[in-house]
């Protein structure tokens, strides 16, 4: 059995005299046959690596009590992975902001092996420390209200009133751990552009695995660190 991919190839371009645009000249239709036959010799290449990797990647490294899970205005999992990135900056950082997206899947009650944390962190996202104000913690505040939470650790209420930023005055320097990718600006962050990254050291997967190893048994339960109240005004 073969299956027919149809390709529509562009033949000829040409370059107008000394201006750099270019126009089609023409183009054509051409139908190239693709088997679906193993190549043998391929399959005895690379099967020693696959099995010594799926060895590793199954490797056992926790055992979690219950499901971890995506939520909004918290779930399981985003608890989770704040609160273990809070342990590794060890006091570096004040809050902990990550998003929902960036965790790209769940991990069910039972035995956590290296594939799982895989495939909730496929990225090579580092952990980064930011340095926010009073005005730009707000912004990030008003951010996490407005998407109806995301996975956040080391403070116990975002809410549209200023109650929350009482305790911070006008020249108070909030240290926000996140991923790089997130500090730049992903996921709309706009508040984080243009800040110095003070890297941890260690990719956000790198530290869920740690964790995971250095623990046993994990148990999460939320804790309602997210309250988002409605404006009264």
């Amino acid at each position: 059995m073969r299956n027919i991919i149809i390709i529509n190839i562009l033949l000829v371009l040409i370059l107008q005299s000394c201006s750099q645009d270019y126009s089609i000249k023409s183009t054509d239709f051409q139908v190239i046959e693709v088997s679906n036959e193993v190549d043998s010799n391929i399959i005895k290449i690379i099967s020693p690596y696959k099995s010594q990797l799926d060895i590793e990647m199954n490797e056992v490294i926790c055992y979690t009590k219950n499901d971890l899970t995506r939520g909004k205005p918290e779930g399981t999992l985003g608890d989770f992975v704040c609160d273990l990135s809070m342990s590794i900056a060890n006091g570096k950082a004040d809050i902990c902001v990550f998003n929902n997206g960036g965790l790209r899947d769940v991990i069910l009650k039972g035995d956590i092996t290296i594939r799982d944390i895989y495939k909730v962190m496929p990225f090579e996202n580092e952990l980064v420390i930011l340095d926010l104000n009073k005005n730009e913690f707000y912004d990030l505040l008003k951010y996490i209200t407005k998407r109806g939470g995301e996975p956040i650790g080391g403070l116990s209420i975002i809410e549209k009133k200023d109650t929350i930023l009482s305790s911070f005055n006008n020249d108070s320097i909030i240290r926000v751990l996140t991923t790089d990718y997130l500090a730049n600006g992903g996921d709309k962050m706009k508040f984080f552009n243009n800040k110095e990254q003070k890297k941890v050291g260690i990719k956000l997967r790198d530290a869920i695995i740690k964790y995971c190893k250095e623990s046993d048994t994990i148990h999460i339960k939320l804790d309602n660190r997210i309250t988002i109240i409605e404006n009264d005004k």
